[in-house]
């Protein structure tokens, strides 16, 4: 049986080697037709549009777990079932969008254009102006094109009261005099025995008047000379009967004061402080006087208010209390004309003074 067909066999193949052999190559395509010529001035043919570049097929997706096909059916069951619509894919939405350089954000966000480099010691160097002009650090004021915005100077306060002026015045009140004049003190074997000769035996209380000229400095201050004098009223018994009887006392303050407002324009608190000389006289129906002296330190404070009423005049309540000491008592009069009223064993006593007062003042030739 091999024997027999393997001449077969061999004369098969070698008839279809020749027959593939025999075969014509297919004739290559005529060459297009010769169109006419275009003119020589005829302008160039626009270029035409770039063809579409070639969509990569979209590879098969593998049949989902709810396809029509159930696991191991037929290739004619799948044709049945109802085909899907495939959603666009990611690479058509990629070619519509254009292309963004490398390691730049998408185009939804926006970021700001980063800070120059800084400058020396690790301060922050200014953008370059816009018209290359040399940056200055720091830059002066409106370089570079940025204005300069100065807020405007505060308004100039409005006063009432003058800054400087001549200041003048007077004062009504009531004087009330307290303390002792001096000690009369006398000797004896047991030693020497002071009794007081009070202020009250001379003198009692009674109106004064007070004139005070000065300049004010710096709205708030005031230097001032002042004048004050008072009427007392008689003392008490025996003084007030002897030499056909008692008339009236007399009492006068010499100072140098200062005074401090805290709000001259409106209403403020005031204070005043002055050191002087005071005097003290009483007098009889007989013509004698008994004069008393004291010391160049009588010192006197006061507390009130100061209510400006216009720009010239402004008027003061005030309080004032004061303190010091006679050094000196004589008599004077027909019989009795410069007789000591103290003796050298006599001693010196405090006496003090309390007064209530209101004043009005002018400021004269103010400058604000």
């Amino acid at each position: 049986m091999k024997r027999c067909c393997a001449p077969l066999l061999t004369i098969g193949s070698l008839l279809l080697s020749a027959s593939v052999q025999a075969q014509p190559e297919p004739a290559p395509p005529p060459p297009p037709a010769p169109g006419p010529k275009a003119p020589a001035d005829a302008p160039p043919a626009p270029d035409a549009p770039p063809a579409p570049e070639a969509t990569p097929p979209t590879p098969a997706k593998p049949p989902k777990s709810d396809d029509p096909s159930p696991p191991g059916g037929t290739p004619g069951d799948a044709a049945k079932a109802k085909p899907k619509s495939a959603a666009p894919s990611d690479a058509a939405d990629d070619r519509q969008r254009p292309k963004r350089p490398a390691g730049a954000p998408p185009s939804h966000y926006y970021v700001e254009p980063a800070d120059p480099p800084p400058g020396p010691g690790g301060r922050p160097r200014r953008a370059p102006p816009p018209d290359g002009r040399p940056v200055y650090e720091p830059p002066p004021p409106g370089y570079g094109g940025y204005p300069v915005y100065e807020p405007p100077p505060p308004p100039k306060p409005s006063h009432t009261s003058p800054k400087t002026a001549l200041w003048a015045g007077a004062r009504l009140g009531w004087f009330a005099p307290f303390g002792d004049l001096w000690g009369r003190c006398e000797r004896s074997p047991l030693g020497t025995q002071c009794f007081a000769t009070e202020w009250r035996e001379l003198a009692s209380s009674g109106p004064m008047i007070e004139l005070d000229v000065g300049a004010r400095l710096g709205r708030r201050h005031n230097v001032f000379l002042l004048w004050e004098r008072a009427t007392l009223g008689t003392g008490s018994e025996p003084s007030r009967d002897a030499n056909g009887g008692q008339n009236f006392g007399v009492t006068n303050f010499y100072a140098l004061g200062v005074r401090f407002s805290t709000d001259p324009d409106a209403v403020g608190f005031l204070a005043e402080f002055a050191v002087g000389y005071r005097d003290f006289e009483a007098r009889w129906d007989d013509g004698t006087e008994l004069r008393l002296k004291g010391t160049p330190l009588e010192a006197r404070i006061g507390l009130g208010v100061d209510i400006r009423l216009t720009e010239f005049f402004s008027i003061s309540p005030l309080l004032t209390v004061g303190g010091g000491s006679f050094r000196t008592a004589r008599f004077s009069g027909p019989n009795t004309d410069g007789l000591p009223a103290r003796t050298s064993v006599d001693d010196d006593a405090g006496h003090g003074w309390f007064t209530a007062q209101i004043g009005g003042h002018f400021d004269i030739f103010g400058a604000k």
